[in-house]
Formats: structure tokens, C-alpha cells, sequence
């Protein structure tokens, strides 16, 4: 009788070797991809910021203050409320530290802690006198 020869291939160890290695480089991978979309987004939002001041300053050289609402900026001043993308809602815009006329106002907006945008910041702020802050 006649013993037959091993057949060439892969045993179970080596093809699941390979696939162990395969998982940690994508979860690597993708790690990497969503920090990198993460950080888009909040340069997007830090550009939204600073169009909406723009425009919060040219109202405040025709008037002498600032809007009660950011609403107040269309049409003449800009052709939408600009939103953060991280949120996709509308920056908070305080102006309780203005006095009356408003004089001084804070643009800001804080992410949640399952949004994306966490793993770059906790939040953006912006006012007229120290610009784009990120939030601690």
C-alpha cells in the first residue's frame, strides 16, 4: 500500500496568522481615517466660525453693535447662518456680556462626547478679541 503525499497548502494556524494580522492593521487603518475626517471637520467649522465674525464685524461698522441673532446677518451681511459641520446645527452665539447697545459677543459650540469631532477637541469659541479657541 502506498502512502500518499501531503498535499501542498496552508494549515488553519497560518491562514488564521494572517487574518489576525490583516484585523490590526485595518483597525489601525481606520483609526486613522476617522481622526483625519475628525480633524476636517473641525477646520471646516474653525473656517465657519471666522466667515460668521466677517460678517458680525461689517454689521458692526454699518450699526455700532452687534445683531440680537445671528438670523439677523441675512441677506445683507451673508446668505446663510453658517452651521458647524461636526454638529450640523448652528454655533451658540451669547451676547450677554455686550451690555446695550451689544458690544461684545462669543460664538461657541461644545461636542458631545460620542461625537467624531471629540477626538480633536472638546468644542471651538471664538470672540472679537482672541479669535478660534479650542474649548478644554
Amino acid at each position: 500500500m502506498r502512502r500518499r503525499n501531503r498535499e501542498a497548502g496552508f494549515t488553519v494556524i497560518e491562514i488564521l496568522t494572517v487574518v489576525v494580522i490583516l484585523a490590526v492593521l485595518a483597525a489601525i487603518l481606520l483609526s486613522t481615517f476617522l481622526k483625519a475626517r475628525a480633524q476636517s471637520s473641525v477646520a471646516a467649522s474653525k473656517a465657519n466660525l471666522r466667515n460668521a465674525a466677517v460678517a458680525l464685524e461689517a454689521y458692526f461698522a454699518d450699526f455700532d453693535s452687534y445683531p440680537e441673532e445671528l438670523a439677523d446677518l441675512i441677506p445683507t451681511y451673508a446668505r446663510a447662518v453658517p452651521d458647524d459641520l461636526c454638529t450640523r446645527g448652528p454655533f451658540a452665539y451669547d451676547t450677554s456680556m455686550g451690555g446695550s447697545p451689544i458690544t461684545d459677543y462669543k460664538l461657541s459650540v461644545t461636542y458631545p462626547l460620542t461625537n467624531a469631532c471629540r477626538l480633536v477637541t472638546a468644542g471651538l469659541s471664538y470672540t472679537p478679541g482672541g479669535g478660534v479657541t479650542d474649548n478644554p
